[in-house]
């Protein structure tokens, strides 16, 4: 038998890999608490001295933005919908990825580098979204596009999510099925008026 053992990292890159986590997680600790994100702060709650912060990230604009990608994969975040039926297939799995950290996605949504950080990302996903639901866009006039792409792209967001939560006091769950429930009326409503 031929068994090649793993990869092994050299332990450079694993003390650089460990060293990215506490400060990931320094990061999460603070947002969680409701706390600035300072280097200083951030230095005290991950245990990684400043110099070494700044080796890192130059910036918080740029500590944000690995650490955005860094929350996505920590909840689980589902790729982006392709088709009509995915955008109302793939809001459950959207929903539960905010509920594994509820704090967090809160923080992130309002904390003002979290929020910068989304709208450098707003334009990619508006387009995700645009491709997803070509087929029922197409034929639809300019205007009533619009407001169909921007109404189900907050019916499947983080905005969505917690406005239903805190408004309605509704659970992950239920604010997801009525989100589904909106997002299919939405597209429906605009196929039948296409025909």
């Amino acid at each position: 038998m031929n068994i090649k053992p793993a990869a092994r990292l050299s332990p450079r890159a694993e003390l650089a890999a460990i060293t990215g986590e506490r400060i990931m997680e320094g990061v999460a600790g603070l947002l969680r608490r409701g706390s600035d994100v300072t280097f200083d702060l951030l230095a005290r709650e991950s245990g990684v001295p400043q110099r070494t912060l700044y080796r890192y990230f130059e910036n918080r604009e740029a500590l944000f933005g690995a650490f955005w990608r860094w929350v996505n994969e920590l909840i689980e975040m589902p790729a982006l919908p392709k088709t009509p039926d995915e955008v109302v297939s793939h809001i459950p799995a959207l929903y539960a990825a905010f509920d594994r950290d509820e704090a967090l996605v809160r923080a992130m949504m309002h904390d003002p580098h979290g929020r910068a950080v989304r709208a450098a990302n707003a334009e990619a996903r508006r387009r995700k979204f645009q491709e997803a639901l070509k087929p029922v866009v197409d034929t639809l006039p300019e205007a009533e596009a619009t407001r169909l792409l921007a109404s189900v792209t907050v019916l499947c967001s983080a905005t969505g999510w917690e406005s239903m939560k805190d408004n309605w006091q509704l659970s992950g769950v239920t604010a997801s099925e009525a989100a589904q429930w909106a997002v299919k009326a939405l597209i429906e409503s605009a196929r039948s008026r296409r025909a």
